[in-house]
């Protein structure tokens, strides 16, 4: 498929602003280090802030019916870049970025996912949550969706650093969607490209969210910054 040249300088400009300091004018801080001012989630009780992070637990004897998430109040995102750093514990542990996203009813996100998972099985990769597509690009896959749904799969050579990776360590996730394109970086190592155009089913905009699974698990977040485009 054929990138559209603005598309092209678009997502050039995102690239070359990952590598620079998050301090420049655009960066917005969606997390004080402090409180959880700003997210809500239907059930606090699964969420806290430890260690100056964003803390997701789930233990035995407090297990949600379903997956919980915590939504960052700000509204909607479209063109975005954001970064954070993330560690997750235990194998059972699930979670994930939510982004371009939406609430649904019981407080169940629907949408694109930028996937963190103890296993180590998915992480790096962009899952459709609660959608029909499940997994959209995996780690070390450049995936084209073309307006009917095809799909066209390339691999990312570079990917194959991330294996040895521990998630239980502070690792840093940078995110960036720009038109129909999503990239997603691992401690700066390009790990999946999608680029979405299925009609009826590629989002443009939405919220962004972390969930928690009802297993026992625990994942942290901090240091998270937004630069919308």
């Amino acid at each position: 498929m054929r990138t559209h040249p603005m598309l092209a300088v678009a997502v050039a400009l995102v690239l070359t602003a990952c590598s620079g300091d998050r301090q420049d004018s655009g960066w917005q801080p969606l997390f004080d280090g402090k409180t959880l001012t700003g997210w809500s989630a239907p059930d606090m009780s699964y969420f806290r802030v430890e260690d100056g992070a964003i803390t997701g637990e789930v233990t035995e004897a407090n297990k949600p019916p379903r997956n919980q998430f915590i939504v960052w109040q700000g509204g909607e995102v479209a063109d975005f870049e954001v970064a954070f750093e993330f560690r997750i514990f235990g194998q059972s542990s699930n979670s994930g970025m939510q982004f371009r996203s939406t609430v649904k009813e019981h407080g169940l996100v629907h949408g694109y996912q930028a996937d963190i998972d103890g296993r180590a099985k998915f992480f790096g990769g962009i899952w459709d949550e609660y959608g029909t597509r499940k997994s959209l690009s995996a780690r070390g896959q450049h995936t084209v969706i073309a307006a009917d749904g095809t799909r066209t799969v390339t691999p990312i050579a570079e990917a194959t650093a991330l294996a040895g990776v521990k998630l239980d360590q502070w690792t840093r996730y940078h995110l960036s969607a720009v038109g129909p394109r999503i990239e997603l970086r691992i401690n700066g190592v390009l790990a999946t490209v999608l680029e979405d155009h299925e009609t009826g089913k590629a989002a443009r905009s939405g919220v962004l969210a972390m969930p928690v699974i009802p297993s026992v698990m625990k994942v942290q977040y901090r240091d998270l910054q937004l630069r919308r485009w």
